[in-house]
Parts: C-alpha cells; sequence; structure tokens
C-alpha cells in the first residue's frame, strides 16, 4: 500500500516526464486492482485515478492497448475484479478507452471497443452501471461510421454491444432502438462475413428484451429480397437469430412471411442461402 500511495503522491505533485514508464505502471496498477486484499486494490484504485489524471488528454491513445491487454489478463469473464466493482472503479479506465475509441488508431479503436467488454464481464452490475452511457453512447455514435473502418473495428464495437446486452440488458433498454439500427445495417455489411455474423448474433439478444418483433423481421425479409446471394445469405442468418429469440412475439403474419421466403428461397436455389435455410426453418419450428 505504502508503494501505491506514494507513486500517487509523485503522479499529483511531480512535473517531471514520465512517458516513458506509463505502460507499466498501467499493467502494474491495473494488475493490482485484482488483489485479493482491500488496503492493497482501494490502494491501487486511488493510484491509478492519479496517474490518469496525471496524463495530457492528447496523450492517453496509446495507454489503451496495454490497458485492454491488462484487463484482459485480470480475472475473468464472470469473475469480478474487486476494484474494478469498487465505486467508481472503472471511473480511471474511461478516459482512456474513450480517446482510444473516438481519436485513435484503428487498433486503437479495436481495443477501446474490446476493453469495455472485458470490463462488463469483470465488474459487478452496479459497479458498472454509472459508465453504461459514457461507454454505449460512443459505441454506438462510432459504428455509425463503421463504413470508414475495417471490419476489426467494426467487429470489436458489435462484440462490446453484443456483452451489454448478454451482461446488463436493462441497463442498455434506453439504447435498444439505436442498437435495433446498428444491428440491421451491420447485418448487411458488405464488406465482411464476420461483421455480418456479429450483428446477426447481437441483433438476436437484443429480441430476447423486445416485446415487438415483427417489423425487424419485415425489414429482415425485405433486405433479403432485394439483395444479392450472399448479402441475402446473412440476412437470413440474422433472421434466425430473430425468430429463434423472439418465440412467440413473432406474430403469424411475420411467420408467414418468414415461411414464404423460405419456401422462395428453396425453389430459387440460391446458392449463398442453401446452407442457412436448414437452420433458419429450424429456429420456425421451436
Amino acid at each position: 500500500m505504502t508503494a501505491c500511495e506514494l507513486f500517487a503522491i509523485f503522479c499529483k505533485e511531480s512535473d517531471l516526464d514520465s512517458s516513458l514508464y506509463r505502460i507499466d505502471w498501467i499493467r502494474q496498477l491495473v494488475s493490482l486492482l485484482d488483489d485479493g486484499e482491500i488496503i492493497v486494490h482501494t490502494a491501487a484504485l486511488k493510484t491509478f485515478d492519479e496517474f490518469v489524471k496525471s496524463v495530457p488528454k492528447d496523450e492517453l491513445e496509446p495507454l489503451v492497448v496495454p490497458l485492454r491487454r491488462t484487463i484482459e489478463s485480470t480475472g475473468a469473464p464472470g469473475r469480478y475484479v474487486p476494484g474494478l466493482s469498487l465505486p467508481k472503479g472503472v471511473a480511471p479506465t474511461v478516459p482512456i478507452i474513450i480517446a482510444g475509441l473516438t481519436t485513435g488508431s484503428n487498433e486503437q479503436r479495436e481495443q477501446a471497443a474490446y476493453a469495455i467488454g472485458d470490463l462488463v464481464e469483470r465488474t459487478e452490475e452496479s459497479a458498472i452501471k454509472p459508465f453504461v452511457v459514457p461507454f454505449t453512447g460512443p459505441l454506438i455514435r462510432v459504428a455509425t461510421q463503421a463504413t470508414t473502418y475495417p471490419p476489426g473495428v467494426k467487429v470489436a464495437i458489435l462484440s462490446a454491444l453484443s456483452t451489454m446486452l448478454e451482461r446488463i440488458p436493462a441497463f442498455v433498454k434506453p439504447f435498444f432502438p439505436q442498437l435495433q439500427r446498428t444491428f440491421v445495417k451491420s447485418a448487411s455489411d458488405p464488406t465482411s462475413l464476420a461483421v455480418r455474423n456479429k450483428a446477426a448474433g447481437g441483433l438476436g439478444m437484443l429480441m430476447r428484451s423486445q416485446p415487438r418483433v415483427d417489423p425487424v423481421i419485415t425489414e429482415l425479409i425485405t433486405g433479403a429480397r432485394g439483395n444479392d446471394d450472399v448479402i441475402a445469405s446473412s440476412l437470413v442468418f440474422a433472421l434466425a437469430h430473430v425468430v429463434r429469440s423472439a418465440g412467440t412475439n413473432a406474430g403469424e403474419k411475420a411467420r408467414e412471411s418468414c415461411a414464404e421466403l423460405v419456401a422462395d428461397a428453396f425453389k430459387e436455389s440460391h446458392e449463398g442461402e442453401s446452407l442457412i435455410i436448414p437452420s433458419f426453418v429450424a429456429s420456425i419450428l421451436l
């Protein structure tokens, strides 16, 4: 604890250039948040906060990658890190992650998005709740500009949003309309199958919490009928996720439209849809 306290004082009072050691401090302080002793992870959190405050805002982006990799190796999905689960335990990570997500390089944007998912998986719900809006808003904003980003960035953003839907759906409920638009649009992304598949899975998760699914089903069917075989196949895959998650929330007309799409696909023998149709039929029958 004494070392953390001394370093916190150094960060707060010193004007010396210590930029060469920032990555080492990130690794050490974040790792200490997982210490089982309350006195240690509490001191580490306080020091981590002082450290981040001492870094100029325009120099935060290079810290994103080491931050994410350290979070990833600290704790495990579903096992809460005690320091992160303290009140405001996630707060010191926010400036770094947002800087990387909004103004960083493609790699930094990607790692920032994954870091958000890692934090959600490692932080108690009550502790992550205050940071849902600061994280979700920028994720969606960057996702709307994703046409300019490589597939890795898009997949990372969709992965983070999906993790939020899976772990803390009640907290992201205000964002459901934007999430729906983001997933539907990404399900027809022309550049990457990985992006389309991740969007399909996220859309399925979202539909578990949505009472009205018929408009989404209609939109996906319209898209499948109006696109080439490759994109149509992915939209049918997304449709399968939606129908499977919707259950009885899917109306009779929507189900009939799905059945018509399947019948037409068999008749026309769309090459891209041949592997998707069986799973879709199964999802309707379940």
